[in-house]
């Protein structure tokens, strides 16, 4: 295995000395590895999104990826996003779930998801059995509220079955933080009904 992540590692660093593009041919000479190992090395780092080729006539020509590595990705939204393995132990988190747990990273990564902070999941018994059939490839929607610091949150949780580069599962959990829009969303209700009540109070006092 070691040998395989080191080859793969190889090509990349080959890919990005190249910036122009490089055949499995060029590669293989380069890096002194058979053609069709490095094929096969690049055809897994192509459909993980580690490099990107383009077909010149009967030539495939591979670069370097220009993509966003997803540990980056996830930063640029504000749903908050947790990544798991499949023995529930967080592998990611990004950096909006991290500043509303006010914790660190690296008090999260590597617990396993039961006996985290996360109190809302691991008490929720649908959360937890979703998380478990995401596992084995069932997709799942919910949303919740509860109490935390005494204040009501209310979420939407989209549980992703996940596969990683080594075609291990896991799960993706997205997780859309709602309060501010329901709060809004109640008060304008309980003004509705507190107007109504008070057109209906002049209405019969008229009569």
């Amino acid at each position: 295995m070691d040998s395989y992540r080191q080859e793969m590692q190889n090509i990349k660093k080959i890919l990005k000395e190249n910036p122009k593009g490089m055949t499995v041919t060029d590669i293989s000479r380069k890096i002194k590895i058979n053609r069709n190992s490095v094929a096969k090395y690049l055809d897994i780092m192509r459909i993980s999104g580690q490099v990107e080729m383009i077909t010149f006539g009967p030539a495939k020509v591979f670069f370097p990826s220009k993509r966003i590595h997803i540990s980056n990705l996830i930063n640029f939204t504000s749903d908050y996003i947790l990544v798991i393995d499949k023995n529930l132990k967080i592998t990611m988190i990004n950096d909006s779930f991290l500043e509303f747990l006010n914790s660190q990273r690296k008090d999260i990564i590597g617990d396993t998801i039961n006996a985290s902070i996360l109190k809302f999941l691991k008490e929720n018994l649908d959360l937890s059995l979703a998380i478990n059939e995401a596992i084995e490839g069932k997709g799942y929607t919910k949303e919740i509220n509860f109490e935390m610091h005494g204040d009501d949150l209310y979420f939407k949780i989209k549980i992703i079955p996940t596969t990683f580069n080594d075609g291990k599962h896991g799960v993706s959990l997205i997780i859309k933080n709602k309060t501010d829009r329901m709060v809004i969303e109640n008060a304008l209700r309980e003004s509705n009904k507190n107007f109504h009540g008070i057109m209906e109070k002049i209405s019969k006092d008229k009569k």
